[in-house]
């Protein structure tokens, strides 16, 4: 299915823990919108020219929290894209402001366990370097979720869908159908 909605004028922002499918997601819908992709941690990324991960070991994450910030808010406002966010741009509440007031805001909510089995051997993810990672992988989700639910203005649940039955889930719901 490939969509070409004048609805889709402002930008799509994809909100969501680590491992909800952010990236893959945003990717296809793009496609499927006919829109470019940015994520947002690349960008990140390339304008640090380190890893998330070595900007988090090495300076820590109010310093990623700045750069993520300023990334996100350098973005051009044409020609709207979708955008896959960090997973904890909504601790921000200027930037959770922001989104709202430049496009729409898309929740890709997925349970724990989900989370977990998509996240549980990916050695990069600095917020879960502990001693029990699941643990604290939930303790993260309890604290965002009520941020992702206030920021969005639509939710889709990913768990047990692949990113292109997602992302047509996303078109749908743009174009004002029922999925």
């Amino acid at each position: 299915m490939t969509v070409t909605s004048n609805k889709s004028a402002r930008s799509l922002f994809l909100i969501g823990m680590m491992g909800s499918g952010k990236s893959v997601t945003g990717k296809k819908l793009a496609g499927l919108l006919r829109m470019p992709f940015v994520d947002l941690d690349e960008q990140i990324e390339k304008e640090a020219g380190e890893t998330i991960a070595r900007i988090f070991e090495g300076r820590g994450e109010a310093v990623f929290r700045n750069i993520e910030r300023r990334v996100l808010r350098g973005l051009p406002e044409t020609p709207a894209c979708v955008i896959a966010g960090g997973g904890g741009v909504v601790l921000d509440p200027e930037n959770r402001k922001w989104m709202k007031s430049r496009g729409i805001v898309i929740y890709l909510e997925t349970s724990l366990d989900c989370l977990w089995s998509r996240v549980k051997d990916a050695a990069v993810r600095p917020l879960l370097k502990s001693e029990n990672p699941k643990e604290k992988l939930r303790m993260i989700l309890e604290a965002r979720k009520p941020l992702y639910k206030k920021t969005s203005d639509h939710s889709v649940v990913t768990d047990l869908k692949s990113a292109a039955q997602v992302a047509e889930e996303i078109a749908e719901l743009l174009l004002g159908k029922q999925p």
